[in-house]
């Protein structure tokens, strides 16, 4: 079934309109197509192998969807399709091959530029190798209407797109990035404790990508926040399960002790938000024997003078896992 578009209605609802026709009125040329090519599966790998040609703009290379701001060219089909060709394509040859699934279009700002793609029963399409599917998702999640649901690996992938991104113009930015990426990857499937380099490259990372999610909206920075709150916890807990098996000798002696960690944790909070680095601080905090009955203490005495320290006093609430974290805080 053909649904109405995701987002951007006036554009693509005119280039849904126009696949609709085609398919009520029995289009040869897709029927054509849904036969040499009868599963979605073919028919994707089919549209993915096509040569790319941009549109330019150029109004005698047509036809164009004036609707569309700019006008958008629509040739269906195209032996060599944008973007945009590609999703109307798909929309019309797959509803021929089954009309079971609820299809739409969408348009998404992504690290490449605006992006349009099929979504079929709310999960995007990928037509484009170079646009990845955690990158569509989060940015359907945050572009959605009610609360986000995003899963763990996605959130950290999405972020570190961003963080990619704005890192791009910077000097040894991009090698810095992956760095970060492959910690927080690392730290979510494993549990691996990040190291020094690493820790400094998170919260570096973490911080860009939510200076550069602030061009898609405040949910997509509620995802940044989200993701970072869940690695700081994940961190909090790697580190403190290090420092145990250090003091029990099941880890070389080399590794950092508990104050280059919390100086580590202390640059993280800097970077990303004092309620970030909170919770992480707060643990190695009592690692060192500092215990929350210290802390309060000392914010009591602070309050009295008019001064606190703010969210090491009072850290966000933690959650049970990273999943429940980034969907409960990106809500």
């Amino acid at each position: 079934m053909i649904g109405l578009p995701f987002n951007d209605r006036r554009c693509l609802g005119q280039i849904t309109e126009v696949v609709a026709e085609l398919v009520g009125a029995g289009d040869l040329v897709l029927a054509q197509l849904a036969e040499a090519h009868p599963t979605i599966e073919a028919l994707t790998d089919w549209i993915r192998s096509l040569p790319q040609r941009d549109d330019l703009g150029d109004d005698e290379d047509g036809p164009r969807v004036g609707e569309c701001e700019p006008p958008q060219r629509l040739r269906l089909p195209a032996p060599d399709p944008n973007c945009v060709e590609r999703a109307a394509l798909y929309l019309g040859v797959a509803e021929l091959i089954d009309s079971r699934p609820v299809r739409q279009l969408a348009t998404l700002d992504t690290p490449i530029g605006l992006h349009t793609f099929p979504v079929e029963d709310g999960a995007p399409v990928i037509l484009d190798p170079r646009v990845t599917v955690e990158c569509l998702e989060c940015g359907l999640a945050a572009d959605a209407p009610g609360p986000v649901a995003i899963a763990p690996r996605d959130a950290i992938e999405w972020t570190a797109q961003l963080a990619e991104e704005g890192a791009a113009p910077l000097r040894n930015g991009p090698g810095r990035a992956r760095l970060a990426r492959n910690a927080m990857r690392r730290l979510a499937d494993t549990g691996a404790a990040p190291d020094a380099a690493e820790t400094d490259s998170i919260g570096w990372a973490l911080a860009i990508a939510e200076r550069v999610a602030r061009k898609y909206g405040t949910r997509a920075v509620a995802i940044v926040r989200s993701t970072a709150q869940a690695i700081a916890d994940l961190a909090a807990d790697a580190i403190a399960r290090t420092e145990r098996n250090a003091r029990l000798g099941l880890v070389p002696s080399r590794r950092r002790g508990p104050e280059m960690w919390v100086a580590g944790l202390a640059r993280v909070a800097a970077r990303v938000g004092a309620d970030v680095g909170a919770v992480a601080l707060r643990s190695k905090l009592a690692m060192l024997g500092i215990d929350p009955g210290m802390i309060d203490a000392v914010e009591r005495e602070l309050n009295r003078e008019g001064l606190t320290l703010g969210p090491l006093a009072k850290p966000p609430k933690a959650f049970a896992s990273f999943g429940d974290l980034v969907a409960k805080r990106a809500a």
